[in-house]
């Protein structure tokens, strides 16, 4: 059904996607989100905690969200990323910049 769910709580928006953010998904969820931002919100919180597929299309989402969130003194924030989609994210200098973390159950020893 949907890919996605948005719980809204004043300015804070909780984003839980399913298990892809690709070429599919990015309409409906860049239309959701943009909307989320011209009502007042100014932080978006992302769980990817079921998303294993992410493509350029869904990173680009990610990174014009965070402009438009930066743009109106917020911030995005992904949680529960796994390793692959982290590492990506790492790979292209994303981790700081859209405040990544990932996931926490299964974790590697530290």
């Amino acid at each position: 059904m949907s890919e996605y769910a948005i719980h809204r709580e004043g300015p804070r928006a909780r984003v839980a996607l399913a298990e892809k953010l690709t070429a599919t998904e990015v309409p409906g969820l860049q239309a959701a989100l943009k909307a989320e931002i011209a009502a007042g919100v100014t932080e978006v919180t992302i769980d990817m905690s079921a998303t294993t597929l992410i493509d350029s299309m869904g990173i680009g989402l990610l990174i014009a969200t965070s402009n438009s969130l930066t743009a109106s003194q917020g911030r995005i924030q992904m949680n529960n990323v796994v390793p692959d989609i982290f590492n990506l994210l790492r790979s292209m200098r994303l981790v700081e910049r859209l405040h990544v973390t990932a996931v926490e159950k299964g974790s590697s020893h530290g």
